[in-house]
């Protein structure tokens, strides 16, 4: 009797995508920028926050953990982080939980959506564009 091997499931690996000397980790989040734009909303892009600061453990030295954001929204007390994501790894899941915390401690609590799909997408904007005209009133 012969036995196969289970075939596991293989991580994606999104493809990255360069567009007016941008890049752009997914086409998701290509499509995501496209679409903020095209609606004037005013964001930062790939903004970097440190979530463990670089230290020295027994003479080892170790690196600093950072999370990158895709996009963060702050207007007029408005504050949206949107981070597009086709598919997430556990280790991204971790990082999320420890900036949370360090969202916590920093006496912040933004909006946080995790867009997998162009509509969802299109969705995030809609909501983005109707906190930018209650922000202006």
């Amino acid at each position: 009797m012969k036995y196969r091997r289970k075939k596991t499931k293989s991580t994606r690996i999104a493809k990255t995508t360069t567009s007016d000397g941008t890049k752009f980790d997914s086409k998701l989040e290509k499509f995501f920028y496209d679409a903020a734009k095209r609606e004037k909303l005013p964001f930062d892009f790939q903004r970097k926050y440190i979530l463990v600061h670089p230290f020295k453990y027994n003479k080892e030295s170790v690196r600093a953990m950072t999370l990158t954001v895709d996009f963060d929204f702050t207007y007029h007390g408005i504050d949206v982080i949107v981070d597009t994501k086709g598919f997430q790894r556990n280790d991204n899941k971790i990082k999320w939980k420890l900036f949370k915390n360090f969202l916590i401690n920093h006496g912040k609590s933004p909006e946080i959506y995790f867009p997998k799909n162009q509509k969802e997408c299109l969705e995030v904007v809609g909501i983005l564009k109707k906190f930018c005209k209650l922000a202006k009133l």
